[in-house]
C-alpha cells in the first residue's frame, strides 16, 4: 500500500503540460530571435524552472510516498526513481543535472547564459514531456493493479 497523492500528480502533471505549451513556442524560435529579446529568453527562464519544479516536486513525492531511500538533496530524486523501476535509465542518464540547471536558474540568477538556455530548451523539451509520460504510465498501472 502507498500513499500516493495521484489527484496532486496530475495536477501537477497538467500544469506540467500548460508550460511545456508555453516553451514550445520559445523553442520554435531560432536563436538568435530568442537571444536578441529578454522576453524570450526570460520566458523560457521562468518556464523551464517551474517545470523542472514539477518534475523535482513530483519526484519527491513518490520518494517519499514509496517509501524509498531518501536522497540528500533534489540530484537522487531521478536515480531514485530509476531505482525503484518508475524512470527508464535512459531518461536518468540524460537528465542528471535537471537539478543544477534548476538552482542556477533560481540562485545564480545573474549569472545564466542566454545561449546555455537556449540549448537547453532545444535539448531537454522532449526530456520534461517524457517525464510525464512516464510518472503517468506508472500511475496508471498502480490504478490498474
Amino acid at each position: 500500500m502507498t500513499n500516493i497523492d495521484s489527484q496532486l500528480i496530475h495536477r501537477k502533471l497538467e500544469t506540467l503540460q500548460d508550460y511545456l505549451q508555453k516553451l514550445e513556442e520559445l523553442k520554435g524560435l531560432g536563436q538568435e530571435t530568442f537571444l536578441s529579446d529578454h522576453k524570450h529568453y526570460a520566458l523560457a527562464e521562468h518556464y523551464l524552472q517551474l517545470a523542472i519544479e514539477i518534475v523535482l516536486d513530483v519526484s519527491r513525492h513518490l520518494v517519499v510516498a514509496l517509501g524509498l531511500e531518501t536522497p540528500e538533496d533534489a540530484h537522487g530524486l531521478l536515480p531514485a526513481l530509476q531505482k525503484a523501476g518508475i524512470l527508464s535509465d535512459e531518461f536518468v542518464r540524460q537528465n542528471l543535472k535537471m537539478p543544477g540547471f534548476r538552482n542556477r536558474l533560481v540562485h545564480a540568477y545573474e549569472e545564466i547564459d542566454h545561449q546555455k538556455t537556449y540549448k537547453y530548451l532545444q535539448e531537454h523539451y522532449q526530456d520534461l514531456q517524457e517525464f510525464s509520460r512516464l510518472i503517468s504510465i506508472y500511475l496508471l498501472k498502480q490504478t490498474n493493479g
